[in-house]
């Protein structure tokens, strides 16, 4: 996707969360313009922020689940992936595992996105990682993290 349409796609997504939830529809439906893809791209994107609300509270329930279930993750504190170094879970879900490490080498804190192994060995799944990471790289706001690297 070209630059200039993610820029729509920012524009817009961004008016839309402007909107009460009930008037986002019919907006979204007049700011498209009759641009299917556009609307789905915005609706895709205002899907993970609907996602994101219960971020913190959601994965938190999650690993408190599975801690006191005495289930543990294979991924540890100190823990290595190239120059990171893992420093803690941060959440995780159905998508995965999301850890705060270190970026040793530039010596920054970086979020790093595990996928549960099962889906490591779906190529659909892998290429739809793939899709999200480069739709989020191309988005610039302050509440989207930066993608550095996809490994």
């Amino acid at each position: 996707m070209k630059v200039e349409r993610w820029q729509e796609v920012e524009r817009i997504y961004h008016l839309t969360l402007e909107r009460e939830a009930s008037e986002r529809s019919t907006f979204l439906v007049q700011a498209c313009a009759g641009d299917e893809a556009l609307r789905r791209e915005v609706e895709s994107l205002l899907t993970y922020e609907h996602q994101a609300e219960s971020f913190i509270e959601a994965p938190a329930l999650e690993v408190a689940a599975r801690i006191m279930a005495g289930e543990h993750s294979p991924i540890r504190t100190g823990d290595r992936f190239n120059q990171y170094r893992i420093l803690s879970l941060l959440g995780a879900g159905g998508m995965g595992e999301v850890y705060l490490a270190e970026d040793t080498s530039l010596r920054r804190n970086v979020a790093l996105k595990f996928l549960p192994a099962v889906l490591t060995k779906d190529k659909a799944h892998l290429q739809r990682f793939e899709v999200e990471a480069r739709a989020v790289a191309a988005l610039s706001h302050p509440n989207v993290c930066i993608i550095h690297e996809v490994i």
